[in-house]
């Protein structure tokens, strides 16, 4: 869940980087807001779209012999070695009990953030249902009802709602109607819901700072929506008055003292008197999408529609581990004098890292545990493993079929 969430709110975060560069101040404001909305949805689609198959695990070399050491009674005495690199500090790290414990503080962290950014969420949605209530209700326009609201800003609607606050009063009859006019376009244009994706998508994405900025674009775009609409066959000059003079009433004291270098004010009004006709507009968007075609491809190629799928399980320990022995079968060596010895070791030998412990997958059935060693089935094939995590010896890992018969555990484990 973690793994999903990461990645969606990494294509999230590369969606709308695409747009702040390619198709931000192309002003075509509805295709934009469908960019942005389609962004949330895509980011966590796209994870989603992806068609698993079965890869055939292929074994490790088998251990090898170098050297017959003795011969006594029965038993030959060998020394093994497995011809394979020692794993760094990643392998390590991955493998580590402290890694898995991490993980599960991290997820634990977001669901905690989710939970608070959902109350607050919920909790302002729930203030603003309870502002129709509360509000004093002045006129209806159609099917939109106007409130004056005791809330510290010039205005604001949500859905069949406009709410007028304590920073439009004083405004003359005719500015009141164009504020009134102004937020009937986002009636109509159902700019609300795009408050509410946003809204949501920020909760669960709470500690990506993309999905704020997103927010901000969705909010600039709809502004820019309801500005076009607005000054349809009216006076521009005295609608962009009006609108920096209100724009500046309702910035806070902090943003007067400290103005940011690009000011959402001073974009909306560019937008004003931005003369390209909506031919030139639309050609425009359209010749960014080689861009975006450019980022989805390059996700299919590094990221995959099809996507390879292990079958195997996970090997059953919690923690660190190294393996010390691994499964061969029926190999030949030759002694110093010549003599011909056919030998097998049918299992696997683990050492266990500190604090690591047996931990058998969730899908076992059948577990016995009888002193040091323990067995369980996985479909048609039993698994026992023998000795204890804090002996000096390591611990063996043993695979049988339904006869009986010694399986290599990396046909069955992901070692």
């Amino acid at each position: 869940m973690l793994a999903y969430t990461v990645e969606a709110g990494a294509i999230f975060a590369v969606l709308i980087a695409i747009y702040r560069h390619v198709y931000y101040g192309i002003s075509y404001n509805k295709w934009e807001r469908g960019y942005l909305l389609a962004a949330t949805a895509a980011s966590y689609l796209l994870p989603l779209l992806k068609k698993e198959y079965v890869m055939v695990p292929v074994p490790h070399p088998a251990d090898h012999i170098i050297e017959i050491v003795e011969h006594c009674n029965e038993y030959d005495v060998v020394t093994l070695s497995r011809p394979s690199s020692a794993g760094g500090f990643w392998d390590t790290l991955l493998q580590s009990t402290f890694f898995e414990t991490l993980v599960a503080i991290l997820f634990a962290v977001y669901v905690l953030g989710v939970a608070v950014k959902l109350v607050s969420f919920v909790r302002g949605v729930f203030k603003t249902c309870r502002l129709m209530r509360r509000s004093e209700k002045i006129r209806t326009v159609g099917n939109t009802t106007v409130y004056n609201a005791d809330v510290n800003t010039v205005a604001f609607s949500f859905f069949g709602n406009i709410f007028l606050g304590t920073k439009s009063r004083g405004l003359s009859d005719e500015e009141m109607d164009v504020i009134i006019r102004h937020e009937m376009q986002h009636v109509k244009g159902r700019h609300s819901i795009d408050t509410l994706v946003f809204g949501f998508f920020s909760v669960l994405q709470w500690m990506n700072p993309m999905a704020r900025l997103a927010a901000r674009y969705s909010r600039i775009v709809c502004e820019n929506i309801a500005d076009s609409q607005a000054i349809s066959g009216g006076n521009l000059t005295e609608y962009s008055q009006l609108v920096l003079r209100l724009g500046i009433k309702n910035r806070d004291e902090a943003a007067v003292r400290k103005p940011r270098r690009k000011s959402p004010l001073v974009e909306r009004i560019a937008q004003l008197f931005n003369t390209d006709s909506t031919k030139i507009r639309r050609v425009r968007f359209y010749a960014a999408l080689p861009v975006l075609a450019m980022a989805v491809a390059a996700y299919i190629a590094l990221f995959g529609i099809f996507s390879p799928t292990d079958p195997r399980y996970p090997i059953p320990i919690q923690g660190g581990y190294e393996i010390v022995a691994g499964y061969f079968n029926n190999q030949k060596i030759c002694d110093p004098d010549g003599s011909i010895y056919i030998v097998s070791h049918p299992l696997v030998n683990l050492r266990l890292a500190p604090g690591a412990s047996v931990a058998p997958p969730v899908e076992s059935v059948d577990v016995h545990v009888n002193g040091n060693t323990s067995s369980y089935r996985l479909g048609t094939y039993t698994i026992t493993i023998e000795g204890t995590a804090n002996a000096d010896l390591p611990l063996s890992l043993t695979v049988t079929d339904r006869s009986g018969n010694p399986i290599d555990p990396q046909l069955i484990f992901k070692l």
